[in-house]
C-alpha cells in the first residue's frame, strides 16, 4: 500500500519495543522509512513481555526500511534531548516523531478506585506518557520548523474524553490530546503538523497476557493489531493535505475508511467510539 512512499524520510517512534510503537515502527519501515526505535528494553530474557528495541530494529530493516535502535530512558529529559539530537547529527533531519512510549506500571490499573492506588502511580503514568512526549517535541521541534516541514504524532486513547481504567489514566491521555492541539497552533506557520490519535483495543503483547489471566474487564478477541495503528500513521505522514489534520484527534478506525487501509487480516476493526458514543474534542475547543 505505501511501499517506498517514506523513502529518505527519518523517523523517531519511542516506546518502540513491543506493543503498538512497535506496530507504528514495522509500518513506517515497510514505507521506506529509516526508523530510530527507542525504549529501554535491551535484553528481554525474564520480562514480563518478550520484546527489544534491537528486534523490532532488525524486523523495521527487514520490512525494507532501515531500523536503528537507540536505548533512550525516557523518564530522563537529558536522555530524551540527547537522543533527539543524535537523530539530528546522524541523519540531518527528522521527519516523523511519534509520541508513542508509556510505562507499565507497578499497580494493576484495571482495577481500584483512585483513592485506593498509590499517589506515586500518578508519576509513574504522566511522566511517561504525557510529560516524555512535551519533552521529545520540544527537542524536535526546532528541527522541523528549521526544515519548515514534519509531523509529530501523539498517541492517545478514548480515555481522552471517556473513563477508560482509572482517573490518571484518563488525565494523562485529555492531556496528550490538548497537548497536540495546542502545539499545531504554534508549529502552523512553519509547516509543522502535530495530530493525536485514538487507536482502539489493541492486541498488544501486555494485553493479551492480561486478558488471558483474567485481569481485563473487556473483550478483546475482536480488537486490532498493533501495526493498524502503524498503517495509519503511515496514512497521515503520506498524505500532501496533512496540513489540514493538524490540530485534531483522530481515530484510527475512521482513517482506515478515509484512506482505505484495512488491518493485517483485511479487516476493519470496530469503531469503538460509534459504540459508546464518544467523539474526540474538536479541534478549535
Amino acid at each position: 500500500m505505501t511501499a517506498g512512499k517514506l523513502s529518505g524520510q527519518v523517523a523517531v517512534v519511542t516506546g518502540a519495543s513491543r506493543g503498538i510503537g512497535k506496530g507504528i515502527a514495522l509500518e513506517l519501515g515497510a514505507a521506506g522509512a529509516t526508523v530510530y526505535v527507542t525504549g529501554r528494553t535491551l535484553d528481554d530474557r525474564g520480562a514480563e513481555v518478550p520484546g527489544t528495541i534491537g528486534a523490532t530494529a532488525e524486523e523495521v530493516t527487514k520490512l525494507g526500511g532501515h531500523g536503528i535502535p537507540l536505548r533512550c530512558d525516557h523518564k530522563n529529559d537529558a536522555e530524551i534531548q540527547a537522543m533527539i539530537r543524535r537523530v539530528h547529527d546522524e541523519q540531518g533531519r527528522l521527519d516523523i516523531l511519534v509520541n508513542n512510549v508509556f510505562t507499565i506500571p507497578s499497580e494493576p490499573i484495571f482495577e481500584g478506585k483512585f483513592w485506593e492506588h498509590s499517589v506515586g502511580l500518578w508519576d509513574e503514568l504522566i511522566h511517561v506518557g504525557c510529560r516524555g512526549h512535551y519533552v521529545a517535541s520540544h527537542a524536535a521541534a526546532p528541527i522541523m520548523v528549521a526544515q519548515r516541514s514534519g509531523l509529530i504524532v501523539n498517541i492517545s486513547s478514548f480515555a481522552g474524553a471517556a473513563y477508560i481504567f482509572n482517573v490518571i489514566y484518563g488525565v494523562g491521555k485529555a492531556a496528550v490530546d490538548r497537548m497536540a492541539k495546542d502545539m499545531a497552533v504554534e508549529l502552523r506557520p512553519f509547516g509543522v503538523a502535530c495530530v493525536s490519535l485514538w487507536p482502539g483495543v489493541v492486541r498488544t503483547e501486555y494485553l493479551v497476557k492480561s486478558h488471558a489471566e483474567g485481569k481485563v474487564p473487556f473483550a478483546i478477541e475482536n480488537g486490532e493489531s498493533p501495526r493498524f495503528t502503524g498503517r495509519a500513521v503511515v496514512a497521515v505522514a503520506t498524505d500532501p493535505k496533512r496540513m489540514e489534520k493538524s490540530g485534531q484527534v483522530l481515530i484510527c478506525y475512521e482513517l482506515g475508511r478515509e484512506y482505505g487501509f484495512t488491518d493485517v487480516d483485511g479487516r476493519q476493526p470496530p469503531d469503538l467510539g460509534a459504540q459508546f458514543g464518544v467523539r474526540p474534542p474538536s479541534a478549535s475547543s
